[in-house]
């Protein structure tokens, strides 16, 4: 028997040999985000006993992501697969006596419609039957009767197609429109009957595009005694026209549509409260659509008055009422995180403390209980449970726990001030194994948007992974949030307005300078990087400045004409809205060209890659040809690569990896030399 002495040493020696393993833990590199679980679409049951959730991950074999449908048993937190291996699943719904979920998806090459499956396990039923497929879908309070959305019919018929009668007017829409645009619309289908039949008509259109600053498209929504649907109507079917929108409410017995507000347009994601009667919707704060998004209530009768203005954050569509009905929680923004606010109908809104966790995804219980995706620069995304507003988060899930095992960078916000007194902030990650004292290469990573922001996310945003992969290189990386962003409140976000390049350029510089002025960086070496705007504020960047050791162009918006006139998405009402009018308009028409980065192209002498989806329609890749032979002409070292079938950024898992794969090595190279 050995000695306490002796264990002691072969402690001692235990501990000193594995002391080195856990400081030798590898950087998490590029195929190692194979293996990462996103998680979405959490739901309470209607007894706030159980949860349901959607997971999905990469399936690299079939190029293409994999979803499941799961339940958590919160009681005994057990949790049950219910459904697997169906295409595009999404968008679960409880039914209202808790027995079955609803969700949409697709079978084989069909259009995605709406089923059903019982919450205990079972075979998925189809309910819907739309020929055109389901967009969004929402369970009647009694359960017996769902609205869905489809889009009508083509106006062309299949035998005018057949004999190439198929000529279309084009009116707002996107340069690679092939059909004619037509209007979505709510269908109600009884359960009981199996019977469908169309609830709004014309050619006002349920919303079906993107937004061009915030909002989103979201389903329609059922009063508490199941008389009325209220959703967001367009004026039209046009994918560019998503400005113009407003709050309807249609009368599921007659058909009858009333329009809630006064406003035409920049109205979004209308929802019921669970008691009460009241109706809350998003709207600008102002001045004019360049500005945070606030939280606008009232009710059928009008009445509507903006309940969160003094909260001064831009609160994203992924808000819910709280049970009472007498307040809402929302995410937004704020400085390098992301944070979850109650905002209650009348007084001051607050944050929910959530430690270091950064929510992305939300839903609140009848119990009062929420349920939170969350994630942060070290940590993957987990669900978590705050049984109260003030409880702390209780971790339910662990599919990414595997990612523990890495070792990740050290990030912080950065704060400073532009010439002009504009404050600023951003994210600075330091190298793995930094040393004080040291100069380092130095990637500066700008956002999309740019109402939007960086934000300290595992392996969310455009920079996905890219901040962990250049920090294993050796490379500090930088993520401004300059003016434009919407983390630091309206006149921050709004300071963009008719300053598209200028402004947001002092910022981004002035951010660059305060790092060298700590000793920081080899000013030799340093990259622009940036993915839409991002792209936009890179071109601009390297046309204004020649530090720049090499830059990468994603997807980047680099004409305001162009975007104007050939972008879907809400791009045209983006920039016109952005710029004070149209290229045609005398008081905007110079700023088309004096704020575009392709005009001062020809003074780029950066070696730069540019990405562009083939089928991006909310920055043609047009804009990337004319970048690219502005550099190649003149012999500038360029590379262009093409994603094909991409839209905004790739869709699929191997195009997702190539393309981060392809900035990395680029930016690698090219510091190197």
């Amino acid at each position: 028997m050995k000695s306490r002495s002796a264990l002691a040493s072969l402690a001692a020696i235990a501990m000193a040999f594995a002391l080195p393993v856990a400081l030798a833990a590898t950087p998490v590199r590029l195929k190692d985000y194979r293996n990462l679980v996103r998680i979405v679409s959490p739901r309470f049951s209607p007894d706030g006993h159980r949860l349901a959730l959607v997971t999905i991950r990469p399936d690299f074999v079939h190029d293409r992501y994999l979803a499941t449908l799961r339940t958590i048993d919160l009681d005994g937190d057990s949790q049950h697969v219910l459904v697997r291996g169906m295409r595009d699943l999404r968008m679960p719904r409880w039914s209202p006596d808790g027995r079955s979920l609803a969700f949409i998806a697709r079978v084989g090459k069909s259009q995605p419609q709406v089923y059903t499956v019982p919450a205990v396990g079972g075979t998925p039923e189809e309910l819907s039957d739309a020929p055109r497929g389901v967009q969004q879908f929402a369970w009647s309070p009694g359960g017996r009767r769902i609205a869905y959305v489809t889009p009508d019919a083509s106006p062309i018929s299949d035998k005018d197609r057949r004999m190439h009668h198929d000529l279309f007017t084009i009116h707002d829409d996107d340069y690679q429109v092939r059909t004619p645009a037509v209007a979505s619309h709510i269908w109600i289908l009884s359960l009981r009957g199996g019977k469908a039949r169309q609830l709004t008509f014309g050619t006002t259109s349920v919303l079906e595009h993107a937004p061009p600053f915030a909002g989103s498209v979201s389903a329609p929504a059922w009063s508490t005694d199941g008389r009325w649907i209220v959703y967001t109507q367009q004026a039209n079917g046009h994918d560019a026209d998503t400005d113009r929108t407003t709050i309807a409410a249609v009368s599921v017995d007659t058909g009858k549509v009333r329009l809630l507000t006064a406003q035409r347009s920049y109205e979004y994601t209308p929802t019921f409260a669970p008691k009460g009667g009241s109706i809350a919707y998003l709207y600008p704060h102002g001045p004019g659509p360049i500005s945070t998004m606030d939280l606008f209530v009232g009710s059928m009768s009008g009445g509507f008055r903006d309940v969160s203005a003094d909260l001064d954050r831009d609160i994203y569509s992924r808000y819910a009422w709280l049970p009472d009905g007498q307040g809402l929680v929302a995410l937004a923004n704020d400085h390098v995180g992301t944070r979850l606010y109650v905002q209650p109908l009348h007084g001051a809104g607050h944050a929910i403390a959530l430690g270091s966790l950064n929510p992305l995804r939300l839903a609140v219980a009848s119990n009062g209980a929420l349920a939170i995706v969350a994630d942060n620069a070290t940590q993957a995304p987990e669900l978590y449970l705050l049984r109260t507003l003030d409880a702390k988060p209780e971790q339910l899930t662990h599919f990414n726990q595997r990612f523990e095992k890495y070792v990740y960078p050290r990030s912080v916000e950065l704060q400073w001030h532009a010439p002009d007194g504009q404050p600023d902030d951003g994210i600075l990650t330091y190298p793995n194994g930094y040393v004080a004292g040291r100069r380092y290469p130095l990637v500066v990573f700008s956002h999309g948007g740019p109402e939007a922001a960086s934000s300290e996310d595992f392996d969310a945003g455009e920079i996905g992974p890219l901040r962990d992969l250049f920090a294993a290189k050796g490379f500090l990386v930088f993520e401004p949030n300059y003016r434009g962003s919407d983390n630091l409140g309206n006149v921050h976000e709004h300071a963009i307005y008719r300053d598209p390049g200028q402004g947001p350029d002092s910022d981004v510089i002035a951010g660059i300078d305060r790092l060298e002025k700590r000793g920081l960086v080899d000013t030799t070496r340093i990259a622009a990087v940036g993915h839409s705007y991002g792209g936009y504020m890179t071109a601009w960047l390297i046309s204004h400045h020649h530090f720049w050791r090499c830059a990468v162009v994603a997807d980047g918006a680099l004409d305001w004409t162009e975007e104007y006139e050939l972008s879907g998405a809400g791009n045209l009402a983006w920039t016109r809205d952005s710029l004070g009018g149209s290229p045609w308009d005398a008081a905007s028409a110079d700023l088309y060209r004096t704020g575009s980065p392709i005009t001062y192209a020809g003074q780029i002498t950066t070696p730069t890659l540019i990405l562009s989806g083939t089928a991006d329609i909310t920055v043609p890749i047009t804009e990337s040809f004319a970048l690219y032979h502005a550099l190649a002409s003149r012999h500038v070292p360029v590379k262009f690569i093409g994603i094909p079938g991409a839209f905004h950024s790739p869709q699929d898992p191997v195009h997702r990896e190539l393309y981060y794969r392809a900035i990395e090595q680029w930016v690698v190279s090219r510091m190197q030399h």
